[in-house]
């Protein structure tokens, strides 16, 4: 009777499924699941696999010309040994330190003033995006142009009518990391000025008519309401330009090449010359592993510390 109880108690539960509420959901998601699989398959087959076989390769001495050799944690030791990837290291937390704050403040800046909607602000709005979309190719034939060394090139012109000498921002030594972060900060502009005006119109007006009824205006508006009220889109913002910033490649193999004198040498262009230039792919593993392992590091510390989503108003 017991066994007989348990199969009917059993059955019923399946009748309650079939005809109840979580049946009719479970059918009515049935339409999501290619798309959920399609993402999976891509995730796997391009992400997946490159990191496992990333650090399968880590492990060997391999030039794709010989056969590999196991080399255990050699690729590693000679991390600590090599001075050129410290200055790759020293120039990627430069170009961090530098290019988020300030492309974070600057983004800022603008979304304030362009998020009133006044005559001609769609169209700014615009402009200051189209950086985003367009290729980075294009972007730094661009921006080569207007810092050419040349004394007749837009930038040194213009400084020539104030008494300023030409510079050769890409040559010196001292200019070339500065100069190339000026084209990051360009191009990820319109990004970050989304995001900023996404978190404005979060921000509840009240508030504003409030302070406004104090005695509060311009600047003590920023300070005390939309800067603390902006606290979880910053640090999405902190969060998304740090990891960036530690993976730069584009503008430096654009426009330097890691030059001169390995002046903007940064650590995703090292891997990329030890890979292409020189075969060491299992050493260029090794760095890519130590590169995931910071860059998750720093992430963390940010999402700790700045206290990421956590909700202020």
């Amino acid at each position: 009777m017991a066994v007989k109880g348990t199969v009917t108690s059993h059955g019923g539960f399946g009748d309650r499924l079939r005809s109840g509420k979580t049946w009719q959901r479970w059918c009515e998601s049935l339409s999501w699941y290619p798309f959920i699989i399609i993402n999976l398959v891509v995730f796997v087959l391009f992400t997946g696999v490159p990191y496992l076989l990333m650090m399968r390769y880590s492990v060997l001495k391999w030039d794709l010309l010989t056969p590999p050799q196991f080399v255990g944690l050699g690729n590693f030791v000679q991390i600590l040994t090599d001075p050129k990837l410290h200055t790759a290291i020293k120039n990627t937390i430069f170009y961090m330190v530098v290019s988020v704050p300030a492309g974070a403040i600057v983004s800022l800046l603008m979304a304030v003033l362009v998020q009133h909607e006044i005559p001609g602000t769609h169209f700014f709005r615009a402009v200051y995006y189209l950086p985003q979309v367009t290729s980075i190719t294009v972007l730094a034939l661009v921006y080569w142009r207007l810092f050419s060394p040349r004394a007749d090139a837009p930038v040194n012109y213009l400084l020539g009518l104030v008494g300023v000498a030409p510079k050769a921002w890409f040559v010196d030594q001292k200019l070339a990391m500065p100069t190339v972060i000026g084209l990051s900060i360009w191009q990820s502009f319109g990004y970050t000025l989304l995001i900023w005006l996404a978190g404005l119109k979060g921000i509840p007006t009240e508030l504003y008519d409030a302070a406004d009824v104090d005695g509060a205006s311009g600047w003590r508006l920023l300070l005390y309401i939309t800067i603390p009220l902006l606290r979880p889109t910053a640090a999405f913002i902190l969060m998304i330009s740090t990891i960036g910033a530690l993976q730069v490649f584009a503008s430096i193999f654009l426009l330097t090449a890691g030059g001169p004198a390995y002046s903007t040498m940064t650590i995703v262009y090292y891997i990329y010359e030890r890979s292409f230039t020189f075969n060491e792919y299992g050493y260029a593993c090794a760095i890519s592993i130590v590169l995931l392992v910071f860059i998750l590091a720093v992430t963390l510390l940010e999402g700790k510390y700045l206290r990421y989503g956590e909700g202020h108003y």
